[in-house]
């Protein structure tokens, strides 16, 4: 241990002494060079400041800030995911997020990470000292050059409009992976190359991954696109590929593979746009997978109000016939809340459409009372997409309901936000096979979430 120390210490006074000789030969040289007249007096000035330039370049540009994010939720829920009954009593709670988050950066380098707790109000007892405190982003950049980086921790993935991949805010712990992507970018081209291998823990032999207290992959690469085309067509696309580790054994991965994109067009104030996937390989269990989702849709901008037009298909199962294939489409880590509904009936693929699928025609109008203020209504209709059967072996009729989502976002000041949100579906019979209940109940939701999100503390040089 002393020999260790000392042959620390004898390496940093070696690293110090050879810069100071290092300057003491460049001024010797200057010194020199003057005297025999090879060079004038301002060029000497020049030379001798040239290592006091380079160390305040290297100096600036740095820049580190801390950033707060406060999220309060309170929730009225008599029908959320779960159809009402006449016994069933509404529930009432507050959720709430608080957020640490951290930068720096200088030139070719940054450092992100963000500390989070995560409680429901009278969780933990007022002398409680357990917590749900972790970190859900820990990443750095490195910048190869101005267009190419390398991100490597814990880190949000976005891809496209979030229907694949997506940090799931919503979800007051939102998501997170574990990996490494390689990222292009100039005005043309967005690219980005993500892969991630998961282990419980360090290991001595073998990769064995089989945790117990959560689901996920075992290895994930997914490579994004997104190219400008020209000035009114962009296309997008994502390939994916997530394996999971057999259940029977450790030596077997199965991997299912997303493939598919978006084709967008926009002039003026006109958005129009069709996306589509395939899903194929292998699941979790072994069995072959060939499966599909399509969503095309159209905005319209008029003055202050944004009209969606659109609909989202996902294929499943037709109970009348037998496959050797699954043909549930599951939109891998992405977020369902922004598209089929505030009411979250249908987040978790194939189990909460019994493997029927589904077809959700919507109607989306968003209007901006001012620069504050905008309003929203939501429209869902939702249709099994296949013949599905309940349990006395019938097959049900495959309108499941209506669902409204009325919301409003209201920007008190640059840091606060305030958003309230009532829901109500009106649900058919057939839904009552899929979220048992009693459909003749109206099932309601509403909520009021509160968003601070300041800045800190910012330190430039």
């Amino acid at each position: 241990m002393k020999k260790t120390a000392l042959l620390c210490f004898l390496t940093i006074l070696s690293f110090f002494a050879f810069e100071k000789t290092a300057a003491q030969n460049n001024s010797a040289i200057t010194n020199l060079l003057l005297q025999k007249k090879l060079i004038t007096q301002r060029e000497a000035d020049s030379i001798m400041a040239l290592p006091i330039v380079n160390q305040n370049k290297n100096s600036e540009n740095k820049e580190f800030n801390i950033g707060l994010e406060f999220r309060p939720r309170t929730e009225y829920r008599d029908g959320y995911k779960q159809l009402r009954t006449a016994d069933t009593k509404a529930a009432f709670f507050t959720t709430q997020r608080s957020r640490l988050y951290f930068n720096y950066s200088q030139p070719k380098f940054k450092f992100h990470t963000s500390i989070q707790d995560l409680r429901v109000w009278g969780q933990y007892g007022q002398t409680s000292t357990s917590g749900s405190l972790n970190v859900f982003e820990a990443y750095v950049d490195a910048n190869i050059n101005e267009q190419f980086l390398v991100r490597m921790g814990r880190q949000k993935v976005e891809l496209d409009n979030g229907r694949l991949f997506s940090a799931a805010n919503w979800s007051q712990a939102a998501r997170a992976h574990d990996g490494i992507n390689f990222i292009f970018n100039n005005s043309n081209i967005h690219s980005e190359l993500i892969t991630s291998f998961n282990q419980t823990a360090e290991r001595i032999f073998d990769t064995d991954f089989s945790p117990t207290t959560f689901t996920n992959y075992k290895l994930l690469n997914v490579h994004y696109l997104k190219a400008k085309l020209n000035e009114h067509f962009s296309l997008t696309t994502i390939n994916a590929a997530d394996s999971y580790q057999s259940k029977t054994n450790t030596n077997t991965l199965y991997t299912r593979g997303t493939s598919g994109g978006r084709l967008d067009f926009e002039k003026g104030n006109l958005y129009v746009t069709l996306s589509g996937y395939y899903q194929y390989g292998q699941l979790q269990t072994g069995n072959r997978i060939s499966a599909y989702y399509f969503q095309p849709e159209i905005q319209l901008k008029t003055n202050k109000l944004t009209s969606r037009l659109g609909a989202e298909f996902v294929s499943g199962e037709n109970s009348e016939k037998t496959s050797e294939f699954s043909k549930s489409f599951v939109p891998l880590y992405g977020v369902a809340w922004r598209f089929m509904g505030n009411m979250d009936y249908f987040t978790a693929f194939p189990t909460d459409v019994k493997n029927g699928g589904l077809f959700n025609p919507y109607l989306f109008f968003i209007y901006d009372l001012n620069k504050k203020v905008n309003l929203r209504s939501d429209f869902h209709l939702f249709y099994l997409s296949n013949k599905t059967k309940n349990d006395l072996g019938n097959t049900i009729n495959p309108y499941l309901g209506f669902e409204n989502d009325l919301s409003i976002h209201y920007k008190c000041n640059s840091f606060t936000m305030i958003d309230f949100g009532f829901s109500y579906m009106t649900a058919k019979k057939s839904m009552e096979t899929l979220k048992a209940g009693n459909s003749n109940i109206i099932p309601v939701w509403s909520y009021v979430m509160i968003t601070f999100k300041p800045e800190l503390f910012s330190f430039k040089k």
